[in-house]
C-alpha cells in the first residue's frame, strides 16, 4: 500500500499544478460574466417607454450630410466596411464638419453571439470609448464569432482599451442600454433594412456598401448643391 500511495503522488501533484492554474486563468479572464440572455430580434411593438433609437453619432449635427450606418457586429461585410473604409471616414471625412456618421445597432437574427457584442459595445459607450471597443470587435470578428462564451474575449477587449472591466460587468449583468439597441434597430426594420450594413444619406438609402471615394463624392454633390440653392433663391429676390 505504500508503494501504491507513492506511485500516486505525483499524480496528486499535478492535478494541484491543474488546479492553480485554472484558478490564475479564472482571475484573469474572470470566467465571466456569463453570456446575456439576449435575442436579435426585436418586439418592436412593445418597446420600453423612453428607449430613443439615438445611434453612437461622430460629427456636428448641424452638418448638411447626415449619413445613418445600420451594422451588425458579427457580420462579415460590416467588419470588412469597419476595417477598410470607415477610418478614412472618421480620420479624413467627419473632421472637415460637413459630415455627420451616426453608427446604429441592428443585430441580425442567426449570429447568436451579437447581441452581446452590441450590449457590450454599448457599455463601453458609458465610459466615453463605444469606438475603441467597436475597432476591437471587428478587428477580432474571426475570434469572439464562435466562442462558447466569447465574454472573456470582450473583458480583454475592454482592459486592452483601457475600460473599468467591473463597470463593464455591472452594465452588460443589468442589460442597461439593450432597449435603446432595440430601438435602433426597430428603427432601421421601419426604414427597410434587411440586411447589414445598410446606409442612408440624409434619410434616403444607398443602394451598395460605398468605398471612400464614393461616400466623398457623395459628400461634395449634397454641399455644391446645398450652396448654391441659397444664391439661386437669393438671385431671384427683388
Amino acid at each position: 500500500m505504500a508503494e501504491a500511495g507513492r506511485s500516486l503522488k505525483p499524480f496528486y501533484l499535478l492535478l494541484g499544478a491543474i488546479a492553480v492554474v485554472g484558478a490564475v486563468l479564472i482571475a484573469v479572464f474572470g470566467g465571466g460574466p456569463a453570456m446575456p440572455d439576449l435575442a436579435a430580434s426585436s418586439d418592436c411593438q412593445n418597446l420600453p417607454a423612453g428607449a430613443p433609437a439615438k445611434g453612437v453619432a461622430l460629427g456636428p449635427d448641424s452638418a448638411k450630410v447626415k449619413i445613418d450606418e445600420y451594422s451588425d457586429f458579427e457580420c462579415p461585410w460590416c467588419a470588412r466596411f469597419a476595417v477598410l473604409t470607415e477610418p478614412d471616414v472618421r480620420q479624413r471625412l467627419v473632421p472637415t464638419g460637413r459630415v455627420r456618421w451616426r453608427y446604429m445597432n441592428f443585430p441580425l437574427d442567426g449570429h447568436p453571439n451579437s447581441p452581446a457584442a452590441h450590449l457590450v459595445a454599448a457599455c463601453a459607450l458609458e465610459q466615453g470609448k463605444f469606438w475603441q471597443m467597436h475597432d476591437a470587435l471587428y478587428m477580432g470578428q474571426s475570434d469572439w464569432t464562435e466562442a462558447r462564451n466569447p465574454m472573456r474575449l470582450f473583458l480583454q477587449y475592454a482592459n486592452r482599451i483601457g475600460l473599468n472591466t467591473d463597470s463593464l460587468r455591472a452594465c452588460v449583468t443589468a442589460k442597461r442600454p439593450w432597449p435603446e439597441i432595440q430601438a435602433e434597430k426597430c428603427e432601421g426594420i421601419r426604414l427597410g433594412v434587411g440586411g447589414t450594413p445598410a446606409f442612408f444619406v440624409n434619410g434616403h438609402p444607398l443602394s451598395d456598401i460605398p468605398v471612400y471615394d464614393d461616400l466623398v463624392k457623395i459628400v461634395d454633390s449634397i454641399t455644391a448643391a446645398t450652396a448654391a440653392a441659397p444664391a439661386a433663391t437669393g438671385g431671384r429676390k427683388r
